[in-house]
């Protein structure tokens, strides 16, 4: 099958959810700003920054779960999806295990935190690591300790598509609104035993975000298509809005651990994103939103948001203790200044490490058959199958 266009406002999203990240942990672990007036007003949104790791999953969702569809019913079904997903991830999730388990410890050996993050390496080489955070607490030394999303979007490849290949359209749909409830009960009940890092990082507690956009991948390919998902999604994305702006006004932020959040936030936010996330796709390119999303600047940090996320944050815990801020402006510089850093380290990537590797998925393409409960006309599937080499 020829790979499917990419769409602009997809990768317009992408850029949305690396730059939230990347404010947050550069403000996490940057310095110290005040707290009152204008400072701590910031401060409070940069923090809510975490967000941008949802918006992540509600695409994933979408984008894998859209993937697995279309190709459902095709040769090699199972075996082209993990030729491709591993062409995607492993060299740069790996080849950063390698560096920072294994290269740097030998080259710092004086280094406590990365002894000690050798010694936790097997957590990191099986994808377990979110067990390991749910068990032990966030880590001291944590350099590698955002690759707990990472460890979530893997879990759900290696089990999603069985669950695609198994049902029909309809079941699978019950089977993302089960999810999503009962991830709302994980997380309730991980608070009412005060294990609140488990369900901040358990696939269970988050699986409402990735059943979202699968959720809405499935709808567009029914028989309403996009429209039909457009009469729920502005008053959806609206109603979880206004949820989650009541929740930031009585919490004075959003702490991504709080029970309120945790419980009722992460939800509004998965229903707050597939809305978005349905009104981009119906966004005309001519339109405000669509030539905001599809905007050159944020189309880039979208294409290269993976490497972008996997090399940020390790910068944070290997930086020298006197490069910090203490206030807005320094914290502004500190912020666009490590943004430019990653770029650079991304682009590295990209072009000297992870091309070669990507350039080997033309040899597992996709398939494609069409099916009695399809839907959507093979016709126009690959306009919501849209080619992703992001993150």
């Amino acid at each position: 099958m020829t790979p499917a266009p990419r769409l602009p406002v997809l990768d317009g999203l992408r850029g949305v959810a690396i730059l939230l990240v990347l404010v947050l942990h550069f403000t996490m672990y940057g310095g110290t700003p005040g707290v009152a007036g204008i400072d701590g007003f910031v401060h409070r949104f940069a923090l809510a920054g975490w967000i941008g790791v949802d918006l992540f999953f509600v695409l994933s969702g979408f984008l894998i779960t859209g993937i697995l569809w279309d190709a459902k019913g095709g040769e090699r079904y199972f075996r082209n999806f993990y030729a491709r997903r591993l062409l995607r991830i492993f060299p740069l999730y790996y080849g950063a295990l390698v560096v920072f388990l294994v290269l740097l410890p030998l080259l710092w050996p004086a280094h406590a935190g990365l002894a000690r993050l050798r010694g936790e390496g097997v957590w990191y080489w099986t994808y377990l690591v979110n067990f390991q955070i749910a068990r032990e607490g966030w880590p001291d030394f944590g350099a590698l300790g955002h690759f707990w999303s990472l460890a979530v979007e893997e879990q759900f490849y290696l089990l999603w598509p069985v669950a695609v290949f198994l049902l029909r359209r309809r079941p699978l749909m019950a089977l993302c609104a089960g999810a999503g409830g009962m991830a709302v009960g994980v997380r309730l009940a991980l608070h009412l035993a005060d294990r609140e890092p488990a369900a901040f990082v358990l696939l269970p507690a988050r699986v409402d975000a990735l059943a979202a956009g699968a959720l809405l991948a499935l709808a567009v390919r029914g028989p309403g298509g996009l429209p039909a998902a457009l009469r729920w999604a502005k008053p959806a994305a609206v109603a979880s809005l206004a949820g989650l702006a009541a929740i930031f006004i009585w919490k004075r932020g959003l702490p991504a651990e709080d029970p309120a959040v945790a419980v009722a936030g992460y939800s509004l936010l998965a229903v707050l994103f597939a809305g978005v996330l349905t009104l981009a796709l119906a966004a005309a390119p001519e339109g405000r939103a669509g030539r905001w999303l599809a905007a050159p600047g944020l189309a880039f940090f979208g294409r290269y948001s993976y490497g972008l996320y996997v090399l940020h944050h390790p910068l944070l815990f290997l930086k020298p203790e006197w490069l910090s801020y203490g206030s807005l402006p320094e914290w502004l510089l500190f912020v666009a200044a490590g943004t430019g850093v990653t770029v650079v380290l991304a682009l590295l990537s990209w072009n000297l490490w992870e091309k070669p590797f990507l350039d080997l998925k033309d040899r597992f393409p996709y398939a494609s058959a069409p099916r009695e409960d399809r839907g959507t006309p093979p016709a126009a599937a690959p306009a919501l199958r849209p080619a992703s080499r992001g993150r």
